[in-house]
């Protein structure tokens, strides 16, 4: 495995006693994996943790959560929770904006951080981080830091970190994959990781309400540029009649990558407050990540995201003009 240089995480845990743990809004598998195998290592450590989410875990993650130890950020809960820390860890994100109130409760605060993340990094929010972007996960790092910190390979510790890898290398058919990602694989499994369990929570669990919101939107895309672009949109009405719950969308975003010959793709969907948020997707040819970046959002080269706070229509009207413009570039 790459040898990277732990000294600091091992010294900044050292000291603490009582830790937060916390990670992006609308968790996803390698977010909860991460805090998940995190926790676990540290209460070894005779730590006590905490780990504190701006939002409920998704459905399909819970089997990582059996005893319900994540707990959804209430302000004056978390105000009194804040003293009583010594310390906390950032998982799988690296920007102060996305972890909203929460985030800015803990600089108020002045709470010491270790960061740990595999996205393009934006801004310092750790006293002390640890940020790869060649990796396929941020799982990919807690494994490394487990690894070399000697940690008891837990039965959830494993199970956590393989649905780190399967569910942000989208089951390790993603460019993010590498031989690196399924050497760790290969230890998981060889550790006892429960693949077929993991596999079965996480992608054959959908409720029917999801699966036909599936279908409305396969039949709703739209293909520009010669094919090379399609995308759909999922207003709020929508998924209202759907029946489909907010976390359930999680996922929905790689429908139309998986047609032939699509270079970009992009999912709109509407919030309850109003905002527009866009999912970019490429095949693996073309970045996409400046594109994000120019409607205040980012990622990875290949997979990331923005957030605008402007009408609906007018917000994908816009993102779709500057993306049709970059492919004919690309063209050109």
């Amino acid at each position: 495995m790459q040898e990277r240089d732990w000294s600091a995480f091992s010294a900044f845990f050292q000291d603490k006693k009582n830790l937060l743990i916390t990670s992006h809004r609308t968790p996803d598998g390698d977010a909860i994996g991460s805090e998940v195998a995190m926790a676990h290592y540290l209460r070894q450590l005779g730590k006590s943790v905490h780990i504190v989410n701006l939002d409920a875990t998704p459905k399909y993650f819970r089997f990582l959560d059996p005893v319900d130890e994540i707990t959804i950020f209430e302000p004056a809960a978390f105000a009194e929770l804040l003293p009583c820390l010594d310390g906390g860890v950032i998982v799988d994100i690296n920007e102060w904006s996305r972890l909203a109130e929460l985030g800015r409760a803990i600089r108020t605060h002045g709470l010491p951080i270790a960061c740990i993340d595999h996205h393009i990094p934006t801004e310092h929010v750790g006293t002390i981080e640890m940020i790869d972007t060649t990796v396929s996960s941020t799982g990919e790092l807690v494994f490394d830091f487990l690894d070399h910190s000697k940690a008891d390979w837990q039965q959830m510790i494993i199970d956590a970190l393989y649905t780190c890898l399967l569910t942000d290398t989208g089951s390790f058919r993603f460019s993010n994959t590498s031989p690196r990602t399924h050497r760790i694989a290969a230890h998981l499994l060889s550790r006892g990781a429960r693949y077929r369990e993991v596999y079965k929570q996480v992608y054959e669990s959908f409720s029917q309400n999801r699966i036909h919101l599936a279908g409305r939107l396969m039949a709703s895309i739209v293909f520009e540029c010669g094919g090379k672009l399609a995308w759909f949109a999922l207003p709020q009405e929508m998924l209202r009649e759907s029946g489909v719950q907010a976390w359930e969308i999680e996922g929905l975003s790689e429908l139309p990558r998986s047609v032939e010959g699509v270079e970009l793709s992009l999912m709109f969907s509407e919030t309850r407050d109003g905002l527009t948020k866009v999912s970019f997707r490429s095949a693996g040819t073309i970045p996409i990540s400046g594109l994000a970046a120019a409607f205040g959002g980012g990622g990875h080269a290949f997979a990331a995201g923005a957030t605008l706070n402007e009408p609906f229509e007018e917000a994908k009207q816009r993102v779709l003009a500057k993306t049709r413009a970059m492919l004919n570039e690309q063209a050109a």
